[in-house]
């Protein structure tokens, strides 16, 4: 057996075989990196709608959380309105009637407040009997008589009391 010699054609065919696998390894290797690529540009999109999402439902946390807090506002502030309670008119005529007779010689009364809890009575006396003629007046006429503030400043006596609406029987 001496006549053909296969080995040009077969290292020809293995070349070709050879190529044509290494077409096919980059053709495959350039899907994989164009997939890589989709992928990952599918992967960036979906991540900057979830931040975009993310930062509207903190917004709206946000803007929840503050309608709250003012619901819980309103409600407090229309329950102290429902609260209030309306001061019955003897009473009111009884304090008023008893302004004019407050002991005042020098000193005078710059804030009178009246509601339903209470009476708050701000002013200032020039001296002390003056002052101490007006607690007595006060305690012979209400209930509770309670000295809130007292200070002394330029020769005047600073005063504010806090009163009962509960008058003593003498005042009637």
């Amino acid at each position: 057996m001496n006549g053909i010699n296969l080995l040009p054609w077969r290292l020809e065919k293995y070349r070709q075989l050879l190529f044509l696998f290494l077409l096919k390894m980059f053709a495959v290797l350039a899907v994989a990196f164009l997939l890589y690529a989709v992928l990952s540009w599918f992967q960036y999109q979906q991540k900057e709608a979830l931040n975009l999402q993310l930062k509207r439902f903190e917004q709206q946390k946000s803007r929840l959380t503050q309608t709250v807090q003012n619901i819980a506002k309103m409600k407090q502030t229309i329950q102290n309105l429902t609260e209030l309670q309306a001061i019955e008119s003897d009473t009111v005529k009884q304090v008023l009637s008893l302004l004019p007779r407050f002991p005042f010689q020098q000193g005078e009364l710059e804030i009178f407040n009246l509601n339903e809890e209470r009476i708050q009575v701000n002013g200032f006396c020039l001296s002390q009997q003056e002052f101490e003629s007006l607690h007595e007046f006060l305690s012979s006429h209400f209930n509770t008589v309670k000295l809130t503030q007292f200070k002394t400043e330029q020769g005047r006596l600073f005063f504010q009391f806090d009163l009962s609406l509960e008058m003593t029987g003498g005042s009637k």
